[in-house]
């Protein structure tokens, strides 16, 4: 009856209803194309996607981060020779972490990061002297490299660690380059106006276009898309993940990674609680390594993709350390480290052929450290001191046979009833921790005076003075024991 008196309350109820079921759609808006991306798709077939090619013998060398300069240099070892981090032509002889001592007669040691890059840009053959003395000849071959930078690793937080299931859940937001001096051609012979030094690119050309920097992802457990935000999200969303940018000339694709991201972990607790752990989180670059010209990417020339760290990814890194909120663990130390995964099996099922390949991965680490004090409080003490309690029967004389075996059968119960107080904080594995060891020494020694008291009560009206005797030699030597037992369990060779 209210709507037909008055019609102007329908028709702002209707209103108010389309405005209700179109603000999600809103919320949900994808980025807008523009003639960036207009121009970019009609112009694919000028798109290269290597945007480097060399002509040289294929051999990287590794990196390393200097916390006092807060610069990245090429790894070396103490003797100052460069180590190697990928070589594309020669797998057999030179692998990850081979040294090289001598470049074509040129000690390494001697030369600084930059010269070395330099004469390894050279075009022409080579012979290498490892560390171990061997020489190696190869000769320059023409390939194509992509290089996509790690620009930060913004680990905000490390929300948890569930160690007994071997899962860790970070909290980050990353940000990844790729120089890409081909769109900016695009742009300039397209008479595009690209004095903006910035734009997000639409879904529609991320899309169509092949572009490298969409081919690398985290090795995650997973991928929750309530919590998480980039290029693998299969609904759209608001936030943009890739954008071209231009600045002094340069043209970089950026990528963002971010929101809560859950990993794998192979955690190892024999030395539990006293234990330190590896975090590793991995990047891997999705591109395969070809020397095989007939397997690369375009079928014409071999090829190599990098995923490698910037500045910021270590100085995010250093920042994770002093803000860490874990209260159950203390981080002790991180690191970049690149590594190789080689499949020396890997078959084509196009050109039948098998062939050894390779993909090159970041790999971060975050070693950590338990934080052991509550286990010392809450469990080695109690238990030490049942234990105690138990084992200061022997000081009661061997005649008052009931008042050890009451007391040593109190104590026994005593630690059996705590064990079931403490055994959520205890990892349930397949195997023993140091703290189960302790436990179970405990019990152990715990049932000693137990069984001393019964074994006793046979000689106490017959030989009290042997009793006595034995009982003197056990206490004693029981003590010294269970010290040396304790400290072979918690501080092994």
């Amino acid at each position: 009856m209210l709507f037909k008196k008055n019609p102007l309350y329908l028709l702002s109820f209707i209103l108010s209803l389309i405005a209700i079921f179109l603000h999600p759609i809103k919320a949900q808006a994808e980025v807008v194309c523009t003639e960036w991306d207009r121009a970019i798709t009609k112009n694919q077939l000028q798109q290269n996607y290597f945007q480097e090619e060399r002509n040289d013998i294929g051999v990287f060398y590794d990196f390393e981060w200097d916390k006092e300069k807060k610069v990245i240099k090429i790894k070396r070892n103490a003797e100052n020779y460069p180590i190697i981090r990928f070589s594309l032509f020669n797998k057999t002889d030179i692998t990850q972490g081979t040294i090289i001592r001598s470049y074509n007669d040129i000690n390494l040691s001697k030369i600084s990061d930059i010269e070395l890059e330099k004469i390894h840009r050279q075009n022409k053959d080579v012979e290498l002297e490892l560390i171990s003395g061997n020489i190696i000849n190869l000769n320059s071959k023409l390939y194509q490299v992509n290089d996509i930078k790690m620009e930060s690793f913004g680990l905000n937080t490390i929300q948890s660690i569930e160690a007994t299931k071997g899962i860790v859940e970070i909290s980050l937001n990353s940000l990844f380059s790729h120089k890409r001096a081909d769109l900016l051609k695009i742009l300039k012979d397209d008479n595009v106006d690209n004095n903006y030094s910035y734009k997000d690119l639409c879904s529609n050309t991320i899309d169509e276009n092949d572009l490298p920097i969409e081919k690398f992802y985290f090795d995650e457990f997973l991928y929750d898309e309530d919590l998480r935000v980039g290029l693998n999200n299969k609904t759209k969303i608001n936030n943009p993940i890739i954008s071209l940018t231009i600045d002094d000339g340069i043209a970089r694709i950026f990528r963002v990674e971010s929101g809560v991201s859950s990993y794998r972990q192979d955690f190892q607790f024999e030395k539990f609680p006293f234990d330190k752990q590896i975090i590793k989180f991995v990047v891997m670059s999705g591109e395969t390594n070809f020397s095989d010209a007939s397997l690369s990417y375009n079928g014409e020339k071999p090829n190599v993709t990098f995923v490698t760290p910037e500045k910021g990814a270590f100085l995010n890194l250093e920042e994770l350390k002093e803000n860490n909120y874990l209260k159950k663990w203390e981080i002790v130390s991180t690191n970049i480290l690149s590594n190789e995964q080689v499949n020396e099996n890997s078959y084509d099922v196009y050109s039948g052929k098998i062939t050894t390949d390779s993909t090159n991965t970041l790999v971060i680490e975050i070693e950590i450290k338990r934080n052991y004090e509550q286990y010392i409080f809450k469990i080695i003490i109690p238990v030490f001191l049942i234990l105690s309690l138990a084992w200061f029967v022997l000081w009661i004389p061997t005649k008052e046979f009931e008042t050890r075996l009451t007391t040593s059968m109190v104590a026994l119960l005593s630690l059996i009833a705590y064990n079931f107080v403490f055994a959520d904080d205890v990892p349930k594995l397949n195997y023993l921790t140091a703290l189960d060891e302790y436990i179970l020494l405990s019990y152990i020694f715990c049932c000693i005076p137990t069984f001393m008291s019964i074994w006793f009560s046979r000689f106490i009206s017959t030989n009290q003075k042997k009793a006595t005797l034995v009982n003197r030699k056990i206490r004693v030597w029981g003590v010294g024991l269970y010290i040396v037992a304790s400290l072979w369990i918690f501080f092994p060779k």
